[in-house]
């Protein structure tokens, strides 16, 4: 009876650790190691089957988001999970219809600063990085303001952060070109209703705190009367100084999402994340993941955060420190039978005594 039990703890022992000693080694390093964003996202996709890559993957090409779909299939090789041949050869040609389709909303884009799709974004930037969408904006919120109609603090906040930025770029020769850049996308974002209402709603506060009446009714004036000086000079004190560094700091993280990530990586962000401070978290990601960074923010949901994953890593690091006490135990129990097989423990012999 006991030899039975012994095999039968011996085989729980191995299922355990099958599914233990990887995710607690996993876990133990996790919590040993640096508590930053990419480690983060690492720890977590530990816990992402083959299965789950294929079905969001599948889920990405039934909403015909082959650029999300490229991005899941590419996570997937980087960290050794192998996708069925047909679902990789679907990907493929859905990346392939996709590169032979051209927008022709870019012109749109530079007029009206709204951006539909790749194309409409890239039109909206190249006019703000001119200036001729922050004046076009601007000129517009301050005409409403004039008249009493509702304004937008946010696009207004954009406008005067954009200004300065375009005469910041010409000043350092293109160097804050990419800081721009950032903050043009926002803004286009923003107009085509795709930034996310908590983000938005966020930063919109701070900027509608940080506005100054007199000094947009006088951007209004000064445009009107094609006073572009006086124009200039008046946007320069539209936003007070915190807003405009809060509103700098989410166009920075905006730019480098794009440059790591791309286009659709950026405005995916723009519509999920919750808060400045995330845009932040998915910016660090970037670096990381780089075009990739969109199938993490899938995969990951909103588990991307250290304490969101604290509680997932110590349940695995007991378990692991409980499979070893069993083992230990195991092995000690098998040691000792192993010991009194071999050397065996002598039967007293009786002796009779003589009367």
């Amino acid at each position: 009876m006991k030899f039975w039990l012994g095999v039968v703890f011996g085989l729980v022992l191995v299922a355990l650790g099958l599914l233990a000693l990887p995710r607690g080694i996993a876990a133990a390093q996790f919590l040993a190691g640096p508590r930053d964003d990419a480690a983060t996202a690492d720890y977590l996709l530990t816990h992402k089957t083959a299965d789950d890559y294929a079905a969001a993957a599948e889920k990405a090409l039934a909403a015909k988001d082959e650029d999300l779909a490229a991005a899941i299939a590419q996570l997937a090789t980087a960290r050794g999970v192998a996708l069925p041949a047909d679902l990789t050869a679907r990907i493929k040609a859905a990346e392939d219809a996709a590169a032979s389709r051209t927008g022709a909303d870019a012109w749109n884009g530079f007029l009206s600063g709204d951006a539909p799709n790749e194309a409409a974004l890239a039109g909206a930037v190249a006019a703000d990085l001119t200036g001729v969408g922050d004046v076009r904006d601007l000129y517009t919120q301050a005409t409403r303001y004039l008249s009493g109609e509702e304004i937008d603090p946010l696009i207004i906040g954009l406008a005067t952060v954009g200004l300065g930025l375009t005469a910041a770029t010409v000043a350092t020769l293109g160097a804050m070109a990419p800081e721009k850049a950032g903050v043009s996308t926002l803004k286009a974002v923003k107009r085509a209703g795709r930034l996310s209402p908590l983000l938005a709603r966020e930063v919109g506060v701070a900027a509608a705190n940080a506005l100054d009446g007199p000094a947009l009714k006088l951007v209004g004036s000064s445009l009107a009367r094609l006073d572009l000086a006086a124009a200039r000079a008046a946007s320069g004190r539209v936003l007070k100084a915190e807003a405009v560094t809060t509103l700098k700091g989410l166009g920075t993280d905006v730019a480098t999402i794009g440059g790591n990530a791309g286009y659709r990586t950026t405005v995916a962000a723009l519509g999920s994340a919750k808060s400045a401070k995330e845009m932040g978290v998915i910016a660090r990601l970037s670096a990381r993941f780089g075009t990739a960074t969109r199938a993490v923010m899938v995969l990951g949901g909103g588990a991307l955060t250290f304490a969101s994953m604290m509680t997932t890593a110590v349940v695995w690091s007991l378990w692991l420190v409980l499979w070893i006490a069993g083992l230990a135990f195991g092995a000690a129990k098998l040691g000792r039978r192993m010991g009194r097989w071999i050397w065996p423990v002598p039967k007293p012999s009786l002796h009779l005594r003589r009367t």
